[in-house]
């Protein structure tokens, strides 16, 4: 019987009335269900997959016992787990795999079935639906369709919705933005540093009547937010939150509300786990429909925390705050996955350089800036440069063509011996993008950056 519910309740409704269950499930029938789907992927996990049948052994786990995650003791799902060892979870025989970047450089493959598309394809148009979209908006999806999933999903839920769109990819800016008056686009989704350059060249040439601009993959700089709607006359910035483990995105902001978003408790079961004293820690998912390559317990390493009031637009699945930061080193900016050894890689073959380096990304207005602090006694600083944006260039590719897009600035500053590390330990990787200041703990293990000018 309660089968037989879950699955006309998800899997049979259109994406309208998937919305509207969204926003008028009762909690406790939404928690039902969600943890009638947890037990139902956990059993079909252990049966399928030899990565957890071999870690339930390990753990002494009786799968046909658990019936909540907290069942599951300290059993998670990680990220180097998936980068490792990506075939043990395959449970059924995929028909498409998408990569995203590791911490360690080591790209984690995520498989999925045709049906598994078209069902997130569904969740996506309900998401879009909650958050203003109608068949009768013309839009233009310049998410990136390469090796990872933004684009892809975003097509299929664009399909699922009816209406008309134009899959750009992630092209120059100024492609989409010639062509907002011939198509009448009127919402546009794009990376948050891909937003902020088209909305610069709407700011120098002008804009057109847009309704929604929808950014997704990190998060966009506060102050950029204002800054866009009005260039705009008035458009929405809406954020999705997801990934390629995800799927489709595990959070939207469908209303006013715009310091969170709100949860696809349908498709996830979503926890906050070791939370610190103010409630924040990391958030962890376990996915609810898919057969193919099921995640338990999965660790994003992103840090949010859950808000309990009820949301005053009146949508009852649960909400989390904005994306307070990530537990490891890979920062997500200038549209990609930034991680410690991509630098490593393209500073080694440079000649003159100390071992002790740093990469700073900061905001000037609302431009990211990436600085590569280095460490060498050369004086022909231009051609140091050079070498270095050759370096980059040859090895990661992706990450200049952001640049040379004009979607963040890269710089290049050389310090004497010695500068660089002012502690025992030196992070790698220091993100200043979202607080105006650093911690006490990067202070001490990061350079002075009082002047950086030099």
């Amino acid at each position: 019987m309660l089968n037989s519910l879950v699955n006309w309740t998800i899997d049979t409704l259109p994406p309208s009335a998937i919305a509207c269950a969204y926003r008028r499930m009762p909690p406790s029938l939404a928690s039902t269900l969600g943890l009638f789907r947890f037990r139902q992927t956990v059993r079909w996990a252990a049966r399928h997959s030899a990565f957890y049948r071999q870690a339930f052994a390990e753990r002494n786990i009786n799968p046909t016992k658990i019936r909540r995650p907290e069942d599951l003791g300290d059993f998670f799902t990680t990220p180097d787990d998936v980068a490792a060892r990506p075939e043990e979870f395959v449970c059924r025989p995929p028909n498409i795999v998408f990569e995203s970047s590791g911490t360690s450089g080591r790209n984690k493959r995520v498989y999925y079935s045709h049906q598994e598309l078209t069902e997130m394809g569904h969740s996506m148009a309900a998401g879009f639906r909650l958050m203003g979209l109608t068949s009768a908006d013309r839009i233009a999806n310049a998410f990136d369709f390469s090796i990872w999933i933004p684009g892809i999903i975003t097509h299929y839920g664009l399909m699922a919705m009816g209406c008309f769109c134009q899959a750009f990819g992630k092209v120059d800016p100024i492609e989409v933005y010639r062509r907002l008056e011939s198509y009448r686009f009127t919402v546009i989704f794009g990376e948050p540093t891909w937003l902020i350059r088209l909305t610069e060249l709407a700011e120098k040439h002008g804009t057109y009547p847009i309704k929604f601009l929808i950014g997704g993959a990190e998060e966009m700089p506060r102050a950029a937010v204002k800054w866009m709607e009005h260039v705009w006359q008035g458009a929405k910035l809406k954020m999705c939150y997801g990934s390629v483990e995800q799927g489709s995105a595990l959070g939207f902001q469908p209303c006013e509300q715009a310091d969170g978003y709100h949860l696809d408790n349908f498709d996830f079961l979503p926890e906050i786990v070791d939370r610190d004293a103010e409630g924040f820690g990391e958030v962890v998912f376990t996915t609810l429909r898919r057969r193919v390559m099921p995640l338990i317990r999965y660790r994003t390493r992103d840090v949010a925390r859950l808000i309990p009031e009820p949301c005053p637009c009146g949508i009852r699945a649960p909400r989390i705050t904005r994306i307070r930061g990530r537990r490891d080193e890979l920062v997500v900016a200038s549209g990609g996955n930034l991680y410690p050894l991509m630098f490593e890689n393209i500073l080694r073959p440079v000649a003159g350089l100390t071992h002790d380096w740093q990469v700073v990304f900061r905001l000037e207005g609302v431009r990211e800036i990436l600085e590569i602090h280095i460490e060498s006694q050369r004086t022909d600083t231009e051609r140091l440069e050079a070498e270095v944006f050759a370096q980059a260039t040859d090895q990661y590719p992706d990450l200049m063509k952001n640049l040379a897009l004009g979607i963040f600035q890269m710089r290049l500053i050389v310090h004497p011996h010695g500068e660089v590390r002012t502690a025992r330990k030196l992070k790698r990787l220091l993100d200043l993008r979202h607080d105006p200041l650093p911690s006490a703990s990067d202070t001490e293990e990061s350079l002075a950056f009082t002047d950086v000018s030099r």
